[in-house]
């Protein structure tokens, strides 16, 4: 079959380049001309069923009218004035009447274009009948109304004439209705369904996909068996019903509609259409052989209400079983939807956890059996689909999914969880080296780069593998694990992989009640600002302090930031402690110099954060804090690193301009240990460059001396103050001094203090 198809496909094709290399005007002759001679042929076979002149049983080429001008378009309307010349010249040669002859042609032409520009332009049918709706009208108006007003005005025409006798009009109206009416329903759904196969010719072109793809077609192999049957019991049906004598008061024609409507029920409106005609075939054919003509304004009605009755159920089965097909294929979609990712197809969460369900279930059964869950989050991927737009991240994903899955053996399972997370399960391991050699297998694949768009991008991927170490191990917690090692691996330095052990899970569990510590000592005010002196080096005299942060846990005692600070960045916490410590120490040292008189005032330096950094509304946070607090913003110093500099480039001069215009003091903190150029940094609005610590406590190295010595320097070249933290010795501040360093603090000067020792030391106003 398959290659019976393929030849009707390159048959079709050339057809089609055959008919589209024809200038129009002659594909309109040769459309007309095909027509003229099908319809001759039709009408010579329906007068061998005359019973009476101009009356047969049923006449076929009226459904070709109908076909030529819902197919081909009304313009061929013309061709249909011909027709009538074609049955009285070259069919019948009857000699009628001249006018009685064109009025008749006018009356056929009319009615019948009239009906089609009534289907295609107002009830807006599709022509190749695919829906319900198309069958239904086309029966109303086609089959029903159309034959009947062109049968009444036809024998009003003929009586008129004296050709029949007005006594018997409403006789021959009906003969004329029923035969015509019989021969558009036998013939013109067939046509128009086979008509489908040739789309290039249609005029009327489809707007939507149709709403069935049935045709007729050669039966299949499987299908010839049930054909057979199907064909014998319709045989047998014609045959009781007209084929057999009839007692005075039993008809047996109702035995057809048995076959007629099992073909309509069984297989819808395309093959009833084809029992119809058969039907109406055999009828004919066994009548005229058998019974002559009598009888035949009931063998009219009862074939036209057959045919009618056929197409319609047909038409209704065809839309239920289409309708049924439609609620499969959402039904599957659905299914597929609500467990699949939309975009790489990969499982979703949902059905991988069954396919986990299912590896814990196995292991727990056999105890050598044993798999992997590995997490794999991409690193970066939030920069490239906010830089280069989502669709380019749509596109990249897709991508990795295709590295992914070359990684991966047929049996083994990949999910998209969300995002730029995936998850994969490997089974039948031999032992945890398995999974990091398909780590290492995917960090390979990745570490390539990804070409999109004539775009290089280069990315890497933090893994996470946590192994079926139990068999009580639960599909969460496998879960969990692998997650737990992933951010491990993504702490550690991204672009690597860790293998989890239970220590981490423990250090995760420390690290969420911590979280929640950190949480409520924000709602509890657990948390202490302590003061270390900032001194000037020149005149040895406290200039100010800056402002360390010190939580007074209620179960740890007092912790210093190292143990919480980098989780409460990480939660996003730490910009609600550092509003904070800002609001306390403006607060504290205002009071101060208020209490205490020195010259110039003391200032107050307070660290920021990066996330802390990144908030719209901080400019205006400032300057609430300094204006509710009544301190001078000369006063006020704010630290930043060169890091949150350079991770917030986009916007970071703006802000430090608007600042900087609050009258603030800026300070590029931990200077030399981050990665700002020099160019840039001649361009921020700083005012004072603070030298890391770890370049202080190893002055004694001649490498740190000369990094210290270049950063004074800079200083003095920006005209930018220079303060160097950690200093702990004599002899640290004796070099820095020699070095015309301007400020110091450190343990030499004091530990960072309390409020109380803090104001007792001011008081005591040391000099250094």
């Amino acid at each position: 079959m398959a290659r019976s198809n393929n030849g009707e496909s390159h048959l079709y094709r050339t057809f089609f380049r055959w008919q589209q290399r024809i200038p129009s005007p002659v594909r309109y002759v040769l459309v007309v001309a095909i027509y003229l001679i099908i319809w001759t042929i039709l009408d010579k076979v329906a007068t061998k069923f005359e019973t009476a002149p101009e009356i047969q049983i049923w006449y076929p080429p009226s459904a070709l009218d109908f076909v030529l001008l819902l197919v081909f378009g009304l313009r061929y309307t013309p061709a249909l004035l011909l027709n009538t010349l074609v049955h009285e010249y070259v069919v019948t040669q009857r000699g009628l009447n001249f006018i009685t002859l064109e009025l008749f042609n006018l009356i056929t032409t009319a009615g019948y274009a009239g009906a089609c520009a009534l289907l295609l332009f107002k009830v807006r049918i599709n022509p190749r009948l695919h829906q319900l709706r198309d069958v239904v009208w086309f029966n109303i108006i086609a089959i029903f109304f159309a034959p009947l007003i062109v049968a009444c005005l036809q024998v009003i025409n003929f009586a008129y004439s004296g050709i029949i006798p007005w006594s018997n009009w409403v006789t021959y109206t009906l003969h004329y209705w029923a035969g015509d009416a019989t021969g558009i329903a036998m013939l013109a759904p067939v046509l128009l369904i086979l008509l489908r196969k040739l789309p290039w010719v249609w005029l009327h072109k489809e707007q939507e996909p149709p709403a069935t793809q049935g045709e007729l077609r050669w039966p299949t192999r499987q299908e010839i068996p049930e054909l057979l049957i199907e064909g014998i019991a319709l045989g047998i049906g014609i045959w009781i019903g007209y084929g057999t004598p009839k007692g005075s008061n039993l008809d047996y024609t109702y035995f057809v509609f048995l076959p007629l409507i099992w073909s309509a029920l069984r297989h819808g409106f395309e093959r009833v259409a084809a029992t119809v005609s058969t039907i109406n075939i055999g009828v004919a054919l066994l009548v005229r052989i058998k019974f002559g003509q009598s009888n035949l304004l009931a063998l009219q009605f009862g074939l036209m209400a057959m045919s009618q009755t056929g197409l319609l159920l047909g038409a209704v089965t065809t839309q239920r079983l289409h309708t049924q097909k439609a609620l499969r294929d959402s039904n599957k979609q659905l299914t597929y939807n609500a467990f699949h990712d939309p975009l790489t197809g990969l499982f979703n969460r949902s059905l991988f956890m069954k396919h986990l369900e299912y590896a814990v279930e196995h292991r727990k059964k056999y105890e050598n059996f044993q798999f992997a869950v590995v997490f794999i989050d991409l690193d970066g991927f939030k920069v490239i689909n906010d830089s280069l737009g989502h669709l380019f991240g749509d596109q990249l994903l897709i991508n990795i999914v295709s590295k992914l899955k070359a990684c991966l053996r047929p049996t083994d399972t990949i999910a998209r969880l969300g995002g730029d997370e995936f998850i994969i399960l490997l089974e039948d391991l031999s032992d945890v080296n398995d999974a990091i050699l398909v780590a290492e297998q995917i960090q390979a694949e990745l570490i390539l780069p990804f070409m999109l768009n004539r775009q290089e991008v280069f990315i890497s991927a933090s893994i996470g593998i946590a192994m079926s170490a139990s068999s009580n191990t639960s599909t969460e917690d496998l879960l969990r694990d692998a997650d737990i090692a992933m951010y491990r691996a993504k702490k550690f330095g991204k672009g690597r992989y860790e293998v989890f052990d239970p220590s981490m899970h423990l250090q995760a569990v420390e690290r969420l009640q911590m979280e929640t510590d950190i949480r409520r000592a924000i709602e509890r005010q657990e948390f202490l600002i302590y003061y270390q002196p900032l001194v000037s080096l020149v005149t040895g005299k406290i200039i100010g302090f800056e402002s360390l942060i010190r939580w007074q846990h209620p179960q740890h005692g007092l912790l210093f930031p190292a143990t919480f600070i980098s989780i409460a960045e990480e939660t996003g916490l730490l910009r609600f402690i550092d509003e904070w410590v800002m609001r306390e120490s403006c607060h504290q040292i205002q009071q101060w110099q208020e209490q205490i008189l020195t010259t110039p005032p003391l200032l107050i330096s307070v660290n920021l954060c990066n996330k802390h950094f990144a908030q719209p509304n901080l400019v205006e946070q400032i300057s609430q804090i300094l204006q509710q607090t009544n301190l001078d913003a000369p006063c006020f110093k704010l630290e930043i690193t060169e890091n949150v500099i350079v991770e917030n480039a986009l916007y970071a001069d703006t802000l430090l301009l608007q600042l900087k215009a609050l009258g603030i003091q800026l300070c590029i903190d931990d200077f030399g240990t981050g990665y700002s150029s020099l160019g840039r940094l001649h361009n921020l609005p700083i005012d004072e460059l603070k030298i890391d610590q770890s370049f202080i406590k190893n002055l004694n190295n001649d490498r740190n001396l000369e990094i210290t010595e270049a950063i004074v320097t800079l200083g003095l070249k920006l005209n930018v103050k220079v303060t160097a933290e950690g200093i702990e010795t004599s002899e640290q501040l004796a070099q820095l001094r020699q070095m015309k360093c301007g400020y110091g603090q450190g343990y030499y000067f004091s530990h960072p203090l309390p409020t109380n020792a803090a104001e007792a030391l001011i008081l005591a106003n040391p000099q250094w």
